[in-house]
């Protein structure tokens, strides 16, 4: 067992010095996100914001993601994609301690969840493409993969932090409002830590920053190439809107959903939602390159994609907390087991001056209809009662399965090139 688990992990081995420093930096980013993502709507709703209402800042985070991703990518191949990861982890950080603030103000959650959602935005623009510049290709899928390894392990840490609020209420009399507000600024001023690593890494410098110009859609190149170009994005950013939509509509209010079925509170499923279910999806997906490299890139990802559907399906009929958890962890690990090589295959299927455009339009599109499916979820869960309470995981499902169909039917004959690399034997001479 320790040593297919030693194996595993060389697969990580040979990634290159700033791709890691990358990744390492990352970590202090994504343990504010796994505390904002998992606490963030039982927080506004013990605040005293009714449910759908808390499901609306939750959809203005995300509009405000979608948006402005597209510009953010335009102005990352001008300006370098260094400088848009650095700056999205300074807004995080702002923005999450903010919502720490504000108190039931909505204008002011408003401006917070705008904030997010630009930090996202620049995020989405920059650093897929550059992680993928610093791997490159002979190590982009273990690179993602590592990548997601480590933004779930600290994801984990994140989600783990909602545990301190029970103690706090418990034996120094700090209501659970009020410890959330202590612990999102004192974990908003810890992922600072995350820009100022990154700003050791070198600056990318794609093509459109030598032209010297600014384009949102840089690709004024032969009709046959951008013709090409824009059917593999467009193909995989559809399949992915498909299931951004279905997710938009239980994902990020699985949280409110345990609070509403089962009354439990986020002191508890924090750490089980963001915590536990993070720390078993890195684990998890320590597997990935490997089955990548045995199966194919596309069949991994519609293999395990596929098999997380029948859990999804079935949680509303969980009778407790303690199994409705368990399934929703397992749906997660299957599910999110294909979101590196995702990554991998998009980044393997442009070239490398249009990997900031091409993350930037696959995040829009897949942002904007979780975004809206997000409040249209929160006011059916709202409406209360089993049935309701299960129909958003229903039509879910629905869109999950017709986009993995789509996605097959667009990929299955794609092959990268470094699937189809040999290994070459060295001639001794």
């Amino acid at each position: 067992m320790f040593r297919q688990i030693a194996d595993g992990f060389d697969e990580f081995k040979g990634i290159p010095r700033e791709a890691n420093l990358l990744i390492f930096a990352s970590l202090f980013n994504w343990a504010a996100a796994g505390l904002l993502f998992i606490t963030l709507q039982v927080f506004l709703v013990l605040e005293g914001l009714d449910f759908a209402t808390s499901g609306l800042v939750l959809t203005v985070f995300g509009i405000t993601s979608a948006s402005t991703t597209l510009v953010f990518g335009a102005l990352a191949n001008r300006y370098g994609r260094r400088r848009f990861v650095v700056a999205g982890g300074v807004l995080s950080a702002f923005a999450l301690a903010l919502f720490g603030l504000v108190g039931t103000n909505l204008p002011m959650l408003l401006s917070a969840a705008i904030l997010s959602g630009l930090s996202e935005a620049m995020f989405a623009a920059s650093w897929t493409a550059i992680l993928a510049d610093k791997a490159g290709d002979a190590k982009r899928t273990s690179a993602f993969s590592l990548s997601f390894f480590v933004s779930t392990i600290s994801a984990a840490v994140g989600g783990f932090s909602a545990s301190l609020l029970g103690p706090l209420d418990s034996f120094l009399g700090v209501s659970l409002v009020q410890g959330h507000r202590y612990l999102f600024v004192s974990v908003a001023l810890i992922s600072l830590l995350g820009p100022v690593l990154a700003l050791r890494v070198s600056e990318s410098k794609p093509s459109a920053r030598r032209m010297g110009r600014v384009e949102l859609i840089p690709w004024k190149i032969s009709w046959r190439t951008a013709i090409q170009s824009w059917k593999v994005v467009l193909q995989y950013s559809f399949a992915g809107a498909l299931i951004a939509f279905g997710a938009g509509m239980v994902i990020p209010l699985v949280p409110g959903w345990a609070y509403l079925k089962f009354g439990v509170k986020d002191d508890v499923s924090g750490p089980i939602f963001g915590g536990i279910n993070s720390l078993v999806m890195g684990l998890a997906n320590l597997a990935t390159p490997r089955l990548a490299r045995r199966f194919g890139t596309v069949k991994t990802i519609v293999l395990t994609q596929a098999s997380s559907t029948a859990f999804l399906f079935s949680m509303p009929f969980a009778p407790n907390f303690p199994i409705a958890s368990a399934v929703f962890i397992t749906r997660s690990c299957l599910m999110m087991m294909s979101n590196p090589t995702e990554q991998s295959l998009l980044m393997g299927l442009v070239s490398d001056d249009k990997r900031s455009m091409a993350s930037s339009i696959s995040a829009s599109l897949w942002r904007f209809p979780n975004s809206f499916s997000t409040g249209i979820g929160a006011y059916i869960m709202s409406l209360g009662g089993f049935f309701y309470l299960g129909l958003p995981f229903w039509i879910c499902t629905t869109f999950y399965l017709a986009s993995i169909s789509l996605f097959w039917y667009f990929f299955k004959e794609v092959r990268l090139p470094e699937e189809r690399i040999l290994v070459q034997v060295p001639v001794v001479t």
